[in-house]
């Protein structure tokens, strides 16, 4: 037990003195693997408790290690059993946690689509009675028609002006009806151009929103001259929307898992470079 306690003491150790002896601060550390300043000095003191999870441990330990010139591969080897393992409790009872919420989903599916099919019958005799009575409908205009022929000259035009009343206020009606489903009609004109592996441009919106989506577990934050808009984990499942200040120019944004990440720019997908790292930090402009 001793001798895995100093192993981990080494790990800190290993890889603050390897910094040191490269003339690098934290910052500099920071800059290259995109891990937050944080979580490298609790990397060094041995708090592993302090990162987002058992998961990003090794992952932050290998890329600290390799940009400080150390064997990333070869430093987790040696300290493997005092590392935290990646396929945790924690990680399996989230993994069971998403069969079992699939499952359910399917059951439910399967329910309503059963529920749906002792319908049918009724659905089936409603729609022929309505075929019945709209018959009858037919034959009884029919009949009045042919009786409206006898109808004197004066009564024509007055049938005549109310129908054009009619139409005219049937035209009215549409126009209106056209104009709200025209303005309800909220078109995205939301463009998102690809100026490198981590540096994109959006215009077409005054009004921006970012819409982080996890389908795992992630850390991400957000962040605008300075100012932070956004810091924190997600479950998998969790959305996170971040409504941009008026006037925003540059956003940047740091993420910690970017596999298990979708990004949307007012409900526009930002379709990142496959190159980028798992954690890596983003710069959007907005125009």
């Amino acid at each position: 037990m001793a001798k895995d306690e100093n192993k981990e003491v080494e790990i800190g150790k290993s890889l603050h003195d390897a910094r040191v002896a490269k003339g690098m601060s934290l910052d500099d550390v920071q800059k290259i693997t995109k891990i937050q300043a944080h979580y490298l000095e609790a990397i060094e003191n041995e708090e592993f408790s302090e990162l987002p999870g058992d998961f990003y441990v090794r992952a932050f330990i290998k890329q600290y290690a390799d940009t400080v010139g150390i064997d990333g591969m070869e430093l987790l080897s040696e300290h493997d059993d005092s590392l935290p393992d990646t396929q945790t409790e924690e990680y399996s009872q989230k993994v069971s946690e998403d069969t079992l919420s699939k499952r359910s989903n399917r059951q439910n599916k399967e329910e309503r689509i059963n529920s749906f099919r002792k319908f049918i019958p009724i659905i089936g005799t409603i729609i022929i009675v309505l075929i019945v009575v709209f018959v009858i409908w037919g034959i009884v205009a029919k009949t009045n028609k042919s009786s409206d022929t006898n109808i004197n000259n004066n009564s024509s035009v007055s049938v005549s002006g109310s129908s054009e009343n009619v139409k005219s206020s049937n035209d009215n009606h549409n126009k209106k009806h056209s104009k709200k489903v025209t303005s309800k009609k909220d078109v995205n004109n939301t463009t998102i151009k690809k100026l490198n592996s981590t540096e994109y441009e959006v215009s077409g919106s005054k009004n921006n929103t970012i819409k982080l989506d996890a389908s795992n577990r992630a850390w991400s934050s957000i962040s605008t001259n300075g100012k932070s808009l956004f810091s924190g984990s997600q479950e998998a499942g969790n959305r996170k929307a971040v409504k941009l200040p008026n006037g925003t120019k540059d956003v940047s944004m740091s993420l910690g898992n970017v596999p298990s990440t979708k990004i949307f720019i007012n409900n526009k997908l930002l379709n990142l470079d496959k190159s980028v790292p798992m954690t890596t930090v983003l710069t959007i402009k907005f125009k």
